[in-house]
């Protein structure tokens, strides 16, 4: 198998672990429900989350990539590093299980139409951009999938593709809604209210289930390198 296979069969399943968001999904859910210009503030939404995963994203790099070159083994490293991002996924996880998911509906207020279009955008991009900024499990995550990409041994236009796909698949907690918005904006309405309610009862035990599994996934995956198990 390549390197650019290997990294990418690492990186999907990081990707759709970060893509269980509630907290994101909730905010671009009540965003598009009480803004006066969806469309305009939805996408808004999306790239203030593309900037923040892709910052993210570069941090991870950024560490596999120093790790790398600063150590003759940095295997051992890099594998104590996964340990401690699985103990860490693992407490949220856990935490998560039996911690509601708190409603988010003081983060955001509507404008008017009068409002600039640009003026509805930038509120639209701050909101996603904090939205993800709070979500602490999914950042660990997408940093944990970049010091992958960074020290992965694939080239560097395999690399790009790689943190390209990562973003779209983490993103596809905003994409998802966005494009039924788009699509069927009366249906749409419906279907996010339901899934919106349905995540804020129940949002949190698949949040922290996930959490558990990767966070497993992390320790082992980091012990086994470092030959303990």
């Amino acid at each position: 198998m390549s390197a650019f296979s290997t990294l990418l069969t690492q990186i999907i399943p990081l990707g759709l672990g970060a893509a269980v968001s509630p907290t994101a999904l909730m905010g671009i859910i009540l965003l598009l429900s009480i803004s006066k210009r969806p469309k305009v503030q939805g996408l808004g939404y999306y790239i203030g989350a593309i900037i923040l995963i892709s910052i993210v994203a570069v941090l991870g790099i950024l560490l596999g990539v120093g790790v790398t070159a600063s150590s003759h083994k940095p295997d051992p490293i890099l594998a104590l590093i996964d340990v401690i991002l699985g103990i860490f996924l693992l407490i949220l996880g856990f935490r998560g299980i039996f911690k509601a998911q708190k409603p988010t509906t003081k983060n955001f207020l509507g404008d008017s139409k009068k409002t600039s279009k640009i003026t509805q955008f930038i509120k639209g991009l701050s909101f996603g951009f904090g939205m993800f900024l709070i979500n602490f499990s999914t950042t660990l995550i997408i940093l944990e999938a970049g010091k992958q990409i960074g020290s992965s041994s694939a080239d560097i236009y395999g690399k790009l593709i790689v943190l390209i796909i990562l973003i779209l698949i983490t993103l596809l907690v905003c994409e998802i809604p966005l494009l039924m918005y788009f699509l069927f904006p009366k249906k749409a309405n419906k279907i996010l209210s339901r899934v919106n309610k349905w995540m804020q009862k129940n949002g949190h035990y698949l949040m922290g289930i996930v959490l558990i599994i990767i966070g497993l996934y992390l320790m082992w995956i980091g012990f086994l390198r470092l030959g303990i198990i």
